[in-house]
């Protein structure tokens, strides 16, 4: 009887694993290519990138983003895949890059967010995109002002684009700040909802044994990146 149990057990592990299983896309060994098995998804001359500095994917697996560097890897561009490497889409433009690796995705996986910059080493045309954070809606392909990032309580964020600290006040809007978060502040964390005052969104945060409310935009989530 224990023999039949046993084999019992196995044969329903086995009839619950998943069907297949999807394979992920590597980043060859010089950084230029993006390769899923022989297929080629992203060529640096093709596609118009330096190299490629890393994936990202959404909190489900559904998404992923390929970040290509261009000028000194701060001017980037990217590229959105569903899971199982089609519908290719390049979600940045001339005048309009992320910045570095400052991504986010939804929990649903239904929004990327990016900090937008026109250029590190150019001077930009009047009529260039705005700088700041964007949205890119994964169904519909549309692009816009971040109008629906909200910070994550259970993540972790850091101060950018802030070069002379980040300032904290009491309360969400024009309230007085009662100290400073430092310029490369890190282990921030996040302990309500944010707020809309005006065209700012603000973010209750807490630093050490600090808290107040800041500016969300000064803010970004560093995800774990597949190399």
């Amino acid at each position: 009887m224990k023999i039949i149990y046993t084999v019992i057990l196995l044969w329903g592990s086995i009839c619950s694993a998943p069907a297949f299983q999807v394979d992920k896309p590597v980043i060859s060994e010089d950084r230029m290519l993006l390769k899923l098995n022989e297929t080629v998804l992203l060529d640096n001359v093709k596609d118009g990138y330096m190299s490629l500095l890393n994936l990202h994917y959404c909190p489900t697996g559904q998404f992923y983003l390929a970040i290509g560097c261009g000028f000194e890897c701060n001017d980037n561009a990217g590229f959105i895949f569903k899971a199982d490497g089609t519908g290719k889409k390049k979600i940045t433009a001339k005048w309009d890059y992320i910045l570095q690796e400052k991504i986010e995705w939804s929990d649903d996986c239904k929004k990327l967010f990016y900090y937008r910059v026109n250029s590190s080493g150019a001077n930009p045309p009047r009529k260039a995109p705005t700088r700041g954070w964007v949205q890119f809606d994964t169904k519909t392909g549309r692009k816009g002002p971040a109008s629906s990032r909200r910070l994550k309580p259970n993540a972790i964020y850091s101060v950018f684009n802030s070069p002379k600290g980040l300032l904290v006040h009491d309360a969400a809007g024009r309230s007085r700040s009662t100290w400073r978060l430092p310029a490369d502040a890190k282990g921030i964390r996040i302990t309500g909802k944010g707020r809309r005052a005006g065209n700012i969104t603000w973010a209750p945060i807490i630093f050490g044994v600090q808290s107040g409310w800041v500016n969300q935009d000064y803010l970004f989530e560093a995800p774990p990146p597949v190399k």
